[in-house]
This record gives C-alpha cells, structure tokens and sequence, in this order.
C-alpha cells in the first residue's frame, strides 16, 4: 500500500460570534468571512468587501472563493484591521481563519481516483 497525503480545508462552524487570527496583525490572512442569507449572495459578497477595500474592483480581486451553496460567504485574504472593519459591517456574521491541515492515510493507489 501507497502512503497518501491529502490537503484537507477545515472551516470551523460555531454558534458564538468568533474572530479567530492566525497571523500577526499587520500580515494577512486567509479568513473565511460568513455572512447571513441575501438573494444574490456574490454581489453582497463584493458590496460588503468593497465597503471595507473601497472599491468593487480590489473586492472582486480580493476574493478567493464564493460560498452560496451550503453556507453564505467568502474566503479572501484580509489583515486584522480589515477584519475588524468587515465585523461592523450589515450581514456579517463571524469570520474565522481557513486551515489547511495534511492527513496522512494508508490507502493503496488503487482506492484513490
């Protein structure tokens, strides 16, 4: 058997308000930034950062990734002050850092697609 290492992204879901850095505060993070229901969950995605980058342009380039399947929100790579910025902001509901964690796992190459 073949020693497998996946990349697996957690993203951590609680009922309290959180903000969670992992970095120094003046470095930027990945977070993922959660946001209540809208009907058109990109565009509030783009509003809402653009109200904090100041434009929609540095917020469409800022996103790394649209959540509107299961959760609402976005992943973009923020420093601390932006993240205290986008906390005071309509609809966010709590932004936390993304992880990336490595799993090792013994499967043989024939299990993995």
């Amino acid at each position: 058997m073949d020693l497998v290492n996946y990349q697996i992204m957690l993203l951590r879901v609680s009922n309290s308000p959180t903000i969670l850095i992992a970095k120094g505060e003046d470095q930027a993070s990945i977070q993922i930034v959660y946001m209540a229901k809208s009907k058109n969950s990109a565009a509030s995605h783009i509003q809402t950062l653009a109200s904090v980058l100041g434009s929609e342009m540095e917020a469409k380039k800022a996103i790394i990734y649209d959540y509107t399947r299961t959760i609402n929100g976005f992943a973009a790579k923020l420093t601390t002050d932006q993240i205290t910025a986008l906390l005071k902001q309509p609809g966010v509901l709590k932004i936390v850092p993304s992880e990336f964690q490595n799993v090792a796992a013994n499967v043989s190459s024939s299990s993995v697609p």
